[in-house]
């Protein structure tokens, strides 16, 4: 094989695969009922955290079953955050989001033992998601001070309207 034949195919590889959104369904074995997910890229935090977080990678989700919608931030590992307040079998905090220029603190929840943070006003959150080309989230880690996750949201919008569309009963 000549070398310049290998090049085109090194560079399709050497493209980042996880750079879109992705979708999946998932159904429920004993139901039947079906799921619909859309997914951000799994990011890093804009800098690295100390161990034991320095492996932590984070993805922004949509969810949907035909009768409700939820979004969500998904971790690697289950985020260790401060400043909480404790409720009864989950946690709820405020942070800062910064959708493309538009700075806002919204509310989220966390199940303990969980490592996923769902945002508490859904339809907002979707609303940012499906007209705003990235975000930025703060949040308060133990021991890591302030950390920040920056996620393109490029595609987001046909990626949630394809996961819309396998909901439809």
């Amino acid at each position: 094989m000549h070398i310049h034949r290998v090049l085109p195919l090194l560079a399709v590889l050497a493209a980042p695969a996880s750079a879109q959104w992705v979708n999946s369904i998932s159904t429920d074995e004993m139901t039947g009922k079906r799921q619909a997910f859309a997914r951000s890229p799994i990011i890093a935090p804009t800098r690295t955290m100390s161990f034991p977080y320095t492996s932590t990678q984070a993805w922004l989700g949509f969810g949907c079953d035909g009768d409700n919608e939820w979004t969500y931030v998904g971790f690697s590992s289950q985020p260790n955050l401060v400043n909480t307040e404790t409720e009864e079998g989950y946690s709820v905090f405020s942070a800062r989001v910064k959708w493309d220029d538009q700075l806002e603190t919204m509310r989220f929840s966390q199940k303990w033992g969980d490592s996923f943070l769902h945002f508490q006003d859904d339809q907002a959150a979707i609303s940012h998601m499906t007209t705003a080309g990235t975000v930025l989230l703060e949040l308060e880690w133990y021991s890591a001070g302030q950390v920040y996750f920056r996620f393109s949201l490029q595609a987001a919008s046909a990626a949630i309207a394809k996961a819309r569309a396998a909901c439809v009963k």
